[in-house]
């Protein structure tokens, strides 16, 4: 037996060999790198040490994209065969796993609904969709949702899915006021308006994808010429209840979660008339919530479980 052939054989990982496969069947790097959910550069590292292993080119560069070698023609079919073991492996491998305990879900949530999300999935038994843990959206999450450290998210259309697979879930169509049950501004809710609303402090969620750069109240404002004077953002959800119970700020959110926040009894909740949350949906549509995953091959969980979490997501907001 050839000892430095063993030696290649042996230095060989399943990596490697599905990037082979994939650039030999494409002609692209680039598509290797999306088929795997992995940047550029590292196709491009794995590339260079399959060319010292074999101590051979593998592909050359052409203006129809990268040809094989005569050695990477021959080598092909055998790595196509060890690709196919590699699967039968992993197969096996999850139908035990399935069988022993069903996988934690990860799921990232915009922080507009995810006490909704969070309240509604405690309702479901464990057998059937067994553990979710959610995390609140944050910059970085459509990188992970890439990269596979979450199984996928509920954001909204405008997000960044480059890579990744939107679907569309439901909008949002009604609004409530929020503010401590003492506040000044209820003295006049008996006929709830903007404009009424915009003289007191204003505190907002942060919400990538919809109001991290300008918030619709505030946009409205702007568009109408009017005079905001006290407006903030908060990047996270105890901050938001936080800031209304002490610094008389008021807030606007969906109407969903607005329920949770009666439940404190410090807080009090008006829903906004149709005709005022209709003048903030002229400046800036209200956000369109949506489904963003990984390519189908990539998926823990099944269309069953997706369906659910779509359902679920929906009944939020209609």
């Amino acid at each position: 037996m050839d000892i430095q052939a063993l030696k290649k054989v042996r230095e060989l990982d399943v990596f490697s060999l599905l990037v082979f496969k994939l650039i030999y069947e494409t002609g692209f790097a680039n598509f290797a790198a999306k088929e795997l959910a992995v940047s550029a550069p590292k196709i491009s590292r794995c590339l260079t040490s399959l060319r010292a292993m074999f101590n051979d080119e593998l592909f050359f560069r052409r203006q129809q994209g990268l040809k094989p070698t005569p050695l990477a023609e021959n080598l092909y079919q055998p790595i196509c065969q060890l690709c196919d073991m590699v699967g039968q492996i992993e197969r096996v491998t999850d139908d035990r796993l399935n069988h022993q305990q069903m996988p934690i879900l990860h799921i990232a949530v915009s922080p507009s609904i995810i006490t909704s999300v969070a309240i509604a999935l405690s309702h479901l038994p464990r057998d059937v969709i067994g553990k979710v843990k959610l995390h609140s959206w944050q910059y970085d999450t459509e990188e992970l949702i890439y990269n596979g450290e979450l199984d996928f998210g509920i954001g909204f259309e405008t997000q960044d899915t480059h890579g990744l697979e939107s679907s569309s879930i439901a909008s949002v169509t009604s609004l409530c006021v929020v503010g401590h049950g003492h506040h000044a501004f209820w003295d006049t809710a008996t006929n709830i308006n903007l404009d009424d609303i915009i003289q007191h402090p204003i505190v907002y969620l942060r919400c990538k994808g919809f109001n991290n750069r300008i918030d619709p109240l505030e946009l409205y404002c702007q568009t109408h010429g009017l005079l905001m004077e006290d407006i903030e953002c908060v990047e996270k959800l105890e901050d938001w209840y936080w800031h209304m119970l002490t610094m008389d700020s008021l807030a606007l959110t969906i109407c969903n979660e607005a329920s949770f926040a009666e439940k404190i009894p410090q807080l009090r909740v008006e829903r906004l008339p149709s005709s005022e949350f209709n003048k903030l949906n002229t400046v800036m549509p209200m956000p369109s919530y949506c489904l963003i995953e990984r390519a189908e091959h990539y998926r823990r969980y099944s269309l069953k479980t997706k369906q659910m979490i779509i359902d679920i997501t929906k009944s939020l907001l209609v």
